[in-house]
């Protein structure tokens, strides 16, 4: 890489995992502390995990579009204001609607698509990989601190105070982006192909490939919106106290960085790499399989936690670099948007189905659920593939 590339790569790292440091730590503390809010229930708790991936459903392919036809750095500054104004709602309203109004307008800050197209259009193709990894890499830095930090931070200074941290942060994301990434011009360049039909560029975007990180994205944030309604409880239950709950996160996060950090480097077998998406599937399917036996057993939970990880941190990393392989430099923005929604559609999906279920489901039905789920994911995108 050269220091243009590095710049850009180190920027979009750091403004990836300020951003996502507030819808993380809440994952850890909102099945907690969620329900002493005023109006508080179940539902209405995975309503206000959700309602951020419904957001990010209605405004990331419009947000996808505009970038595609006017800067990308402009689209990215005005939705990181709306990310502000949605941090300053959640902390001033105390109440569950509240907390749902502010998830909302965090929610609509749509960009990861166009930040991922703002990306490809200033890295070289043979570093892209590189960048996406490192970016990957924030993605999961920003978890590991996110789910150690939640719970010390409302345990010391309140729930609400996460709110106000990620103003702050939305702020340094701003005025990274301001001042330090530069303007990419490259899509209002680029005129090949322009006049497409509507029916072409719809099968453009959603072809079979395509459509395999789509679904594997939804499905992979579903299973995670899930997991972290249901695991903090388990671990209560196996006698393991809740402030210690960030121990457990952050060594098998740290654990499962740091398998992904050696395979990326040494790996070299074509069969794994050209199957590590069904491989990692593979994984998780086993994680909802180990975590259905757990049965309250400690290290089955770990077990569970630690290969669901695992598949989670890789697949975070390869299914959006296929889509960078094979899309067209004119839809890279449509194509990386529809991707994001289908990644915060299982947000929400996933939100609202474990506020639901657990309203009248064991852990046990719920796994089954998930598994359900994993292995119908699993057979699609092996027909895909195909």
């Amino acid at each position: 890489m050269n220091f243009l590339e590095l710049q850009v790569t180190l920027s979009f790292c750091v403004v990836f995992l300020l951003r996502t440091l507030g819808m993380f730590m809440l994952l850890p503390v909102l099945s907690k502390y969620g329900i002493l809010l005023d109006g508080a229930n179940n539902f209405l708790i995975g309503l206000s995990i959700g309602i951020y991936g419904i957001a990010q459903v209605i405004f990331q392919i419009p947000f996808g579009i505009l970038s595609d036809k006017f800067n990308r750095k402009k689209i990215i500054l005005i939705a990181l204001i709306i990310l502000f104004i949605g941090n300053i709602l959640a902390a001033s309203i105390h109440s569950i609607w509240g907390l749902i109004i502010g998830r909302f307008f965090q929610g609509a800050a749509a960009i990861s698509g166009v930040c991922m197209a703002c990306l490809s259009d200033l890295i070289k193709e043979k570093n892209y990989v590189k960048s996406i990894s490192a970016i990957g890499v924030s993605f999961a830095f920003s978890f590991l601190i996110s789910i150690i930090t939640g719970p010390l931070i409302v345990q010391y200074f309140g729930f609400f105070s996460i709110f106000w941290i990620s103003s702050f942060l939305s702020i340094i994301s701003i005025m990274i982006v301001y001042f330090i990434i530069p303007s990419s011009n490259k899509n209002t360049l680029i005129k090949n192909n322009i006049n497409l039909s509507n029916n072409k560029k719809l099968k453009l975007i959603f072809n079979k490939m395509f459509l395999r990180s789509y679904l594997g994205i939804f499905f992979l944030h579903s299973l995670l919106m899930i997991n972290f309604m249901i695991i903090p409880s388990q671990l209560e239950m196996s006698d393991f106290s809740f402030d210690n709950h960030w121990k457990i996160y952050f060594y098998t996060i740290f654990i499962s960085f740091l398998i992904l950090f050696l395979f990326i480097f040494y790996c070299k077998s074509k069969f794994i790499l050209c199957n590590i998406i069904e491989i990692c599937i593979f994984f998780i399917l086993c994680s909802a399989v180990v975590l259905l036996k757990s049965k309250n057993n400690f290290l089955f939970l770990i077990l569970a936690l630690q290969i669901f990880f695992i598949g989670f941190n890789f697949l975070e990393i390869f299914l959006p670099s296929y889509l960078n392989k094979t899309s067209s430099g004119n839809y890279k923005g449509n194509v990386m948007s529809v991707y994001s929604t289908s990644q915060f559609l299982g947000v929400f999906f996933g939100g609202i189905m474990s506020g639901w279920l657990s309203s009248f489901l064991n852990m046990s039905q719920i796994c089954l659920f998930e598994i359900v789920i994993i292995s119908i994911w699993l057979t699609f995108s092996f027909f895909c593939k195909k």
